[in-house]
């Protein structure tokens, strides 16, 4: 099984626990703490690879660090993938629990290239326009800036791309040309 799909499946079934609770957004919060010490430090992830470190050492480790700032359920689920030598897993399942969150709310990301960096008001533009082509009730913008655009924007949201871009224009009427040949 793939390491996302592995993650996934943790991921399904903490979320659905939170929704039970009533606490999606509080385990989010929880899983992106603990994802961003294991982005911060990555000697923690290093420490768990060693062989010769006992698995109970490796958990008392994690417990130690997170669990005054965990929720009992998160708690256990990393517990669990660190039982089941999945301790590698755990970043993925706080993007993958994310990525459960913001479908349920029908929250996006969308990617928006653009020749110059957009201003806040700009991405908020961008956001409400998109929004609902995608069928999101809300985007999350993040600009990635482009000069091979040469001018106009593309929108990636999920695998749809919406390319108003002048360098899509003119490989679109290239196409056409070459087509009409």
């Amino acid at each position: 099984m793939s390491n996302k799909a592995v993650a996934n499946r943790y991921a399904v079934a903490l979320f659905e626990l939170a929704e039970e609770k009533g606490q999606t957004d509080v385990f989010e919060r929880e899983l992106e703490l603990v994802q961003e010490v294991f982005e911060t430090t990555p000697q923690l992830e290093t420490v768990l690879a060693q062989p010769g470190l006992s698995a109970d050492k490796k958990q008392a480790l994690l417990r130690d660090a997170f669990q005054a700032h965990l929720s009992p359920a998160v708690m256990n689920t990393i517990n669990l993938l660190m039982e089941r030598g999945r301790y590698s897993e755990i970043v993925g399942l706080a993007g993958e629990y994310k990525q459960l969150n913001d479908d349920k709310k029908g929250i996006a990301e969308a990617t928006v290239f653009s020749v110059k960096a957009l201003s806040d008001s700009e991405k908020n533009q961008i956001a409400a326009v998109f929004a609902p082509k995608a069928g999101k009730r809300e985007l999350r913008v993040v600009n990635v800036v482009d000069s091979a655009l040469i001018g106009g924007l593309k929108v990636r949201v999920g695998d749809r791309v919406f390319d108003g871009s002048i360098q899509g224009q003119l490989k679109r009427l290239e196409k056409q040309l070459v087509a009409g040949q």
